[in-house]
This record gives C-alpha cells, sequence and structure tokens, in this order.
C-alpha cells in the first residue's frame, strides 16, 4: 500500500511538471519561440532545438533552478546569466534573450549546426599545422577578448568549442564563468575545481588558490595539442602521476620529437603548458606570438569569412 501511493505522488508530480512545461511551451509560442527536440544534456540543464518568429534556428538551454544544487544557484548561474548578458565576439557564441517561468531559465542563442571540435577530430582526424592555426587563432581572439574584460571562462575545452562551418568556430558555455577581480578592482584568486580533469592545470590538481586567467590559458594549451595530435598531452586517468609529468615538463621531451611541426608552434605548445605560471604565457603574449603572426591579405580573408559565417 505504501509503495502503491509513493508511485501515485511521485506520477501526480511527473503529470504536474509535464503540465507546467506545456504552459511555457505555449506561453513561449505566443512569444514566436517553438522549443524542439534535445540535443544535449548537463548536470542542471539541457539544450534544445529553438525556432524564433523569424524561422532562425537557435539552441535553447533549459536550466531548472528545481533540480539545481544550492552553490550553482546562488554562486555559478547568477555569474552566467551576467556574463552572457555581456559579452559580445564574432568567435562567442550570443545570447539572445533569457527568460525564466516556473523556476525554469531559457537562454536562446547561436545554434552552431556542425557540433564541437572534439566530435569534428574524433571523426575526422587530427588538423594540419594550417587548419589548426587558423581555428586556435579565433578561440585565442573570444578569450583575449574575455581576459580583456577581467572575465575568465575557467572550462575552456574541445567539447565547449562549437563549429558554426568547418572555418569558423565560437566559443560556448559559460557555466563556470567569473570575474577577475572584486568590486575594489583587486584581482581575485580561485579556489573552486572547474571543468574537466584532463585540461586542469597543475596548481588546480594541487588544490592551491590559482589565477583563473592562467587556467585558461592551460586549458588552451590543451586544445591545440589535441587538435595537432587528437590526443591529450596528458592521462588523466591517474591523477598524482599527471600531476608529476605536468610539472616536471615532460611536455617538453614530447614536442622535441615533433619534426614535422614548426619551431614557432612547438615553443607556443611550451608556453601554454608551462608549469610555473610565472613563465606561462598571457593571452596578450599568445596573441602576439610568431607562429599566430599574419599576412594582411590572410588576416583580410579571415575577417571577411567571419563576417559572412555570421550571417547564417
Amino acid at each position: 500500500m505504501y509503495v502503491a501511493r509513493g508511485k501515485n505522488i511521485f506520477t501526480r508530480a511527473q503529470e504536474l511538471l509535464y503540465v507546467l512545461q506545456r504552459s511555457t511551451h505555449k506561453l513561449f509560442q505566443t512569444m514566436g519561440y517553438r522549443i524542439g527536440k534535445t540535443i544535449g544534456k548537463g548536470t542542471y540543464s539541457k539544450v534544445c532545438i529553438a525556432i524564433n518568429g523569424q524561422g532562425q534556428k537557435l539552441a535553447c538551454k533549459i536550466i531548472n533552478r528545481r533540480y539545481a544544487g544550492e552553490d550553482f544557484i546562488q554562486k555559478f548561474l547568477p555569474r552566467e546569466l551576467r556574463i552572457v548578458s555581456l559579452i559580445k565576439h564574432p568567435n562567442i557564441v550570443t545570447v539572445y534573450k533569457i527568460l525564466e517561468a516556473n523556476q525554469v531559465i531559457y537562454m536562446f542563442m547561436d545554434y552552431c549546426k556542425n557540433g564541437d571540435l572534439l566530435e569534428h577530430i574524433r571523426l575526422q582526424g587530427p588538423f594540419s599545422e594550417d587548419k589548426a592555426k587558423s581555428i586556435f587563432r579565433q578561440i585565442v581572439s573570444a578569450v583575449q577578448y574575455l581576459h580583456d574584460l577581467d572575465i575568465s571562462h575557467r572550462d575552456l575545452k574541445c567539447e565547449n568549442i562549437l563549429l558554426v562551418s568547418n572555418d569558423c568556430v565560437k566559443l560556448g558555455d559559460f557555466g563556470f564563468a567569473r570575474f577577475c577581480k572584486d568590486k575594489f578592482g583587486e584581482n581575485v584568486m580561485s579556489d573552486t575545481f572547474c571543468g574537466s580533469a584532463a585540461y586542469a592545470a597543475p596548481e588546480i590538481l594541487q588544490g592551491v588558490f590559482y589565477d583563473p586567467k592562467m587556467y585558461d590559458i592551460w586549458a588552451l594549451g590543451c586544445i591545440l595539442y589535441v587538435m595537432l595530435t587528437a590526443s591529450m598531452p596528458f592521462d588523466d586517468t591517474n591523477i598524482k602521476r599527471m600531476v608529476i609529468d605536468q610539472i616536471s615538463r615532460s611536455i617538453y621531451a614530447v614536442t622535441i620529437l615533433w619534426t614535422d611541426y614548426s619551431n614557432d608552434l612547438k615553443k607556443l605548445i611550451n608556453s601554454l603548458l608551462d608549469p610555473d605560471i610565472s613563465r606561462r604565457a598571457t593571452i596578450t603574449q599568445v596573441a602576439n606570438c610568431a607562429w599566430l603572426e599574419e599576412s594582411s591579405f590572410t588576416k583580410i580573408k579571415r575577417l571577411l569569412s567571419i563576417s559572412d559565417s555570421s550571417l547564417f
């Protein structure tokens, strides 16, 4: 009898949630939005296809406050909502509208139809040096824009680099992003473990306070390495061993064997994955490094390409 009653309560709760969702979706239809199939799921959220009043296909991130942890609701979510409302860059996913109904937040944003960078590499294999340079330049541009605003992403990884086309990418998912200065303009260190262990810098894995911008730089090194090799620079199945490899600069020995890559590229990889944050490159140094230099003709061609892709 008790079990049956429990099932009955659970069923009623499900029915109530279904009715709320249906009424919310009808409300959005009157506002010109239609929500379709689910294309991704996270811990506290899911992403669905959405169509706006002009027939444009968007992605809709749906966050349910009822199921999210207290820390997420009080700290991470308010940061994300504030940050995505502030930023606008051709290589960052644009959030067009944020709505809330029945304790559920709906974020309507760019839909990047070609999926994420990791899936692309899994299917197509590693990039050539020239192709990696073209994609990495766009990622660096996005991160430099954020760092200039004193914002750190803190979850840079191939899964969060989304492909608009084969030649154009956008950075997404700002769930762990934070401001790097307090209200007095002082730099703020982080102590929260964010993101994926495979992309984590040694100072994070050691559990010490860390500079969030320097965490982004390390993660950029991991992303670049993945693009070139279709593998991670460090094995995260054994974290203690991983930290030892990171601190001992084992990556230096790896890049020495890269006979098919330019010296400028190898220098950049080593400066991104330097365990000493005083020696690790800043985003300005990365943006101005020799490997990413381009001719005026190439720069104009790239800017035109970005402008064209933003029309779709």
